[in-house]
């Protein structure tokens, strides 16, 4: 069950209010990760506040009259919504987090090369009917450069890329040792 905001203006202070409003919307494009994680971490320290507080009332009233319900139901339902409501403006938190943590992540690999693909040979369709310079040769190499690189052949680059920095710094190394 969601709550309103009228309800939970009920049962909870000013500051608690405040964050119950802050995990409905508005301003998210302003808030940080750190500044998410640490709405996060308050309103899971007042879940558990609350949830301690309903388990502590239920427990004095089961020693007090032995049966489950007591004199004080009403401060049990209390904090018992209270800590149900807190769980729901976690949870609204916690997907917020996920959210802008999966906007700032890299795109996988595929993707940017297959993008890149597609730029290259757009950039290619639009050069198609100008001449090549006579710079260029004749021979395979001028070939190889108009043809778009697969996405086989950038991994190989990439991979050849890598291979040329680990022998400059082995290299680097050696000289280093005189």
């Amino acid at each position: 069950m969601t709550y309103s905001l009228a309800s939970a203006r009920k049962w909870c202070n000013d500051s608690e209010f405040a964050l119950v409003t802050a995990s409905f919307g508005g301003k998210e494009m302003a808030w940080t990760p750190a500044l998410l994680r640490t709405k996060i971490e308050r309103t899971r320290k007042l879940r558990d506040k609350n949830l301690d507080r309903f388990r502590q009332i239920r427990r004095g009233n089961r020693a007090s009259t032995g049966a489950k319900v007591g004199k004080q139901v009403t401060a049990m339902a209390v904090a018992e919504k209270r800590a149900k409501l807190f769980d729901e403006t976690l949870a609204r938190f916690a997907a917020k987090l996920e959210k802008l943590n999966a906007a700032k992540r890299p795109k996988p690999l595929k993707a940017v090369l297959a993008s890149a693909l597609a730029k290259k040979r757009a950039g290619q369709a639009g050069t198609a009917g100008k001449a090549v310079p006579s710079s260029a040769g004749v021979g395979g190499k001028a070939k190889a450069a108009k043809r778009a690189p697969s996405a086989a052949n950038l991994k190989r680059v990439r991979q050849m890329a890598g291979v040329r920095a680990r022998n400059a710094r082995n290299q680097a190394k050696r000289d280093k040792r005189g």
